[in-house]
Formats: structure tokens, C-alpha cells, sequence
């Protein structure tokens, strides 16, 4: 069947002069409309209102089966609410403005600013004006490339490529764009390399004895709990004193469930596995019940860590605060804790500090971490701690440490296999008080150990005593 007058009949039009659209009569030709080309041929065209409601005209071909089959897919897939209509045209600048305003609006003030900030100093520059189509893998290598010799973190850049992906997908759900995600083209070879962290930068027991016994209060009181726990720094600072429980100092533990951005707001943690409980240990809690007694602050629903106003502290004037107490750190002699903080030019003026050199806040969760494998805690038991998603996160964060501990308990118990029953019988009947050798029936109990929890308490215990300085060397104090 022809649609309607061919060319050559009295109602054709010039070449030059295509027709204006005319419906298909019968019941089975809904949607579908006729024109005659400029080339004088024929041609079908299939109408219908997408997802949107926009209306949509689409010019099929020369046979009306092929037409009535492309106007009943593509009614089937605006019932299932899928896009119908393909945007070829859509630039990256103009995908991101809108996932900008729809998507990103929603989420936290700090998520926001630094999907914000990746579109207008990374993206926007480089394909703001660009078809999403045009956009090649080899425009995502060099970005990485350029990203990389700029010195930003691989973490960073991986962050950019993140965002740019989803800009894609958003333009791909609700813009009517049809193409390839050339980002996911990247050769592993042209990806950020995540695995390539910096080394963690923790301290000594000596640099943070000397760096608690420089501090002053309440920032004394606040470097020990950060680093007990290995609580971020807001969540340090976002803490209640409803969120502790210092009844029983033997016993005490805290509840972390919320934190303070930047912009000072209380918030709850945004996963479920980052709200924990965590254990204290005596010392630290006795510490806490002293800074409440100190505290104009004490009610159920005050700040722990607050100004003078009993709003919550700033996180950047913790970072100031922690800075200051290592430069007034020294040992036992008068050295200082940390040369490069002293160090300046021929000017007399202080050196610019060279990042990692010093450690930051955030050392005092790197060390809690590291001193807990170290001490055979287990990445399942840490990762609980720590409050992190599961124990790959914790492996992946601190691998070079849970590699180094793990190794050493297998050489350990080789070597124990190999030489346990020849040494076994060598080894003199201690002497001693019966009273400080735990029972065979208690070790029995444990297998051979102490008990995990008290184990735990224990290590924090003497890890973060109260410091003290015997004999001009300062110490770790045991519990």
C-alpha cells in the first residue's frame, strides 16, 4: 500500500518543497502519519507524547510495517517510563547544570560542595560546551593525565571521574540521551591508581605522650579520646554528653552516631555501620568525668568539646590547637618533638612544613588502627571500631599493617610447630606468687588467652595513659 498521492500525482508537491505531515487513515495506523520528502518520495512518520509529555515526531522510512513496529516500541517504552526519544545534541555543561539542581540538591552541604567543586574546576572547563557524544576515551585520559602532573591525589582524580560518570548517567535517565559511558573505556593502565595510597603518618608512643602532655584543655582531653576511639574529628566534635556513658569508669563506653560539619550542623552519620559503640578505658574516662567538672557545659544535650558560647568546636581550630601543642612538645631533654616545625630560612622566618611530615588529626586514627593490629587485634574487630563499612575497607586502608601482622603470626606458629616439643622440655618450672599466674582452667576457658573485651580495654589502657615522664624518657603510663 502507498501512503496517499504519489509524486507524479496532481496533489505532489515540488522537490524543493516537502509536505506537511498527514495522518494514515484505518484503525491500525494510529500514531502514524505521512509527508512527502523533498526528494519527492514518500516517507512515514511516527507521532506520540514521550515519558515527559513532550510530543515527538520521528521519521520512520519508505514501508508502513516498519513503521507501525517502531510506533508500538516506542509506546512500550514510554509505559514502562523508559526514554523514548534520543538527545543528541545534550552538552556536558548543560547534563550537568540540571543533575546539578535535581540530584545533587538533596545531599549533604559537604557532599554538594565537592560534587560542585569537581564539575566547575575540573569538568566545566574542559567539556562544558561539548557534546556528551564528542567527549572521547582519549579526553578522560588526558584529563588524568593532566589531573595528575597538576599533583592532585589519585583519590582525588578518581573523585572527577566519578562525578563525571554520573553526569552520563543522570543525562542517560532523564535527558533522553542515547550513547556510550566512554569513561568506563579506560584502560586500567589510564585509571586513577586508588591503591596507591601515601604512607599513614602515626605517632610514636613517645611523640603522642609529649604532644597530650603539651596540649592544653580541653584539647588535652580531646587528642586522648581521638586517639582511644580513632573517632574522625567530627565526630570527636559532635559529641554529647548524653552520648556517653561514664557511670562506671571501669565500664564506660561512648555512643557514636553523630557528627558536626563544617558549617557546625549536627548530623547523623550517613551509614549504618559508622554507628558504633566503643569501649574506654578507665583512665581516658576519669579524664572525661574531670573535663565535665570543669566544663560550663554539662547538661544531657551539650557539646562536650564547646566554646565558651557552648556551640560545638570548629574542626580547623582543632587543626590549630594540634599544631600548636607540637611545636611546644619537646622530650625529656628540652628537644623538640618535631625539628621541622622549628625550622626556618635565611630570613629568620618558619619553613613552609612539607605535607605527611607532621602528623595531622587524622594520624590519631591511623595510629589507634595500627597499634590495634599490631597488638593482634583482627580487621574484623578494628573495622568495628573504627566504624567502617566492613573489614575489606579496613584491609584495603591498612593493608601494608594487617599484612605485616598477619605474617608475623604465621611465622610465629610455624615456628612454634617446629620447635615447641624440642624446647618444651628445656624450659625451667617458673617460680613465683601462684596468685600471678592465671589458673590452666582460666586459660583453658579462652583458649590459652585473655578475654577479647578485656584484652581491648586492656590494650587502650596502656596505650593511652595518662603521660609521664621517669627519668628525663617519656613513657607510655600503664594502666
Amino acid at each position: 500500500m502507498r501512503p496517499g498521492p504519489g509524486p507524479g500525482s496532481c496533489n505532489s508537491v515540488s522537490d524543493s518543497e516537502p509536505s506537511r505531515r498527514r495522518r494514515v487513515p484505518g484503525a491500525a495506523n494510529r500514531n502514524l502519519y505521512e509527508r512527502t520528502a523533498s526528494t519527492g518520495e514518500a516517507v512515514y512518520e511516527i507521532g506520540y507524547r514521550d515519558a515527559d509529555g513532550r510530543q515527538r515526531f520521528e521519521t520512520i522510512g519508505r514501508k508502513i510495517g516498519e513503521a507501525r513496529k517502531a510506533r508500538d516500541e516506542a509506546l512500550v517504552r514510554r509505559g514502562r517510563g523508559e526514554p523514548t526519544h534520543s538527545n543528541p545534541r545534550l552538552r556536558f555543561g548543560e547534563a550537568a547544570d540540571r543533575w546539578l539542581v535535581e540530584q545533587v540538591a538533596d545531599l549533604r552541604r559537604q557532599t554538594r560542595n565537592g560534587y560542585r567543586s569537581a564539575v566547575e574546576k575540573h569538568l566545566r572547563p574542559r567539556f562544558g560546551n561539548r557534546r556528551l557524544d564528542r567527549i572521547t576515551v582519549d579526553d578522560w585520559a588526558l584529563l588524568v593525565r593532566q589531573l595528575r602532573a597538576a599533583g592532585l591525589a589519585e583519590s582525588t582524580i578518581e573523585g572527577v571521574l566519578r562525578v563525571g560518570r554520573r553526569v552520563y548517567k543522570f543525562a542517560a535517565r532523564r535527558m533522553g540521551w542515547y550513547g556510550v559511558l566512554t569513561i568506563a573505556l579506560l584502560e586500567p593502565s589510564e585509571r586513577p591508581k586508588v591503591t596507591a595510597r601515601r604512607k599513614h603518618r602515626i605517632y610514636t608512643p613517645e611523640q603522642l605522650a609529649q604532644t597530650l602532655a603539651a596540649a592544653h584543655e580541653p584539647y588535652r582531653t580531646l587528642f586522648s579520646f581521638a586517639a582511644a576511639t580513632g573517632a574522625r574529628v567530627s565526630e570527636c566534635v559532635g559529641l554529647v554528653w548524653a552520648d556517653l556513658d561514664l557511670r562506671d569508669p571501669e565500664a564506660a563506653t561512648v555512643s557514636i552516631e553523630f557528627q558536626v560539619d563544617r558549617a557546625g550542623e549536627r548530623q547523623e552519620l550517613k551509614t549504618e555501620a559508622s554507628r558504633r559503640e566503643v569501649e574506654l578505658p578507665p583512665s581516658l574516662a576519669r579524664m572525661l568525668i574531670a573535663h565535665r567538672a570543669r566544663s560550663l557545659h554539662r547538661r544531657p544535650g551539650d557539646f562536650v568539646f564547646a566554646t565558651a558560647s557552648g556551640k560545638a568546636l570548629g574542626q580547623r581550630n582543632v587543626s590549630r590547637e594540634l599544631r600548636k601543642a607540637q611545636r611546644k612538645a619537646h622530650d625529656g631533654d628540652g628537644r623538640p618533638t618535631f625539628p621541622v616545625l622549628h625550622r626556618r630560612d635565611s630570613e629568620g622566618k618558619r619553613m613552609k612544613v612539607p605535607r605527611g611530615a607532621v602528623p595531622c588529626f587524622h594520624s590519631f586514627r591511623h595510629t589507634c588502627a595500627s597499634w590495634a593490629i599490631a597488638d593482634g587485634d583482627g580487621a574484623e574487630e578494628v573495622s568495628w571500631q573504627l566504624g567502617h563499612k566492613d573489614s575489606i575497607v579496613t584491609r584495603k586502608v591498612y593493608i601494608a599493617e594487617v599484612r605485616s601482622a598477619e605474617r608475623t603470626a604465621r611465622r610465629r606458629g610455624r615456628m612454634e610447630a617446629r620447635y615447641g616439643d624440642l624446647f618444651e622440655g628445656l624450659v625451667p618450672e617458673a617460680r613465683g606468687p601462684a596468685e600471678d599466674r592465671p589458673g590452666r582452667r582460666e586459660r583453658d576457658r579462652h583458649g590459652g588467652r585473655r578475654h577479647p573485651r578485656g584484652r581491648r580495654r586492656g590494650g587502650l589502657e596502656a596505650s593511652i595513659g595518662t603521660p609521664s615522664t621517669e627519668g628525663g624518657q617519656t613513657r607510655r603510663a600503664a594502666a
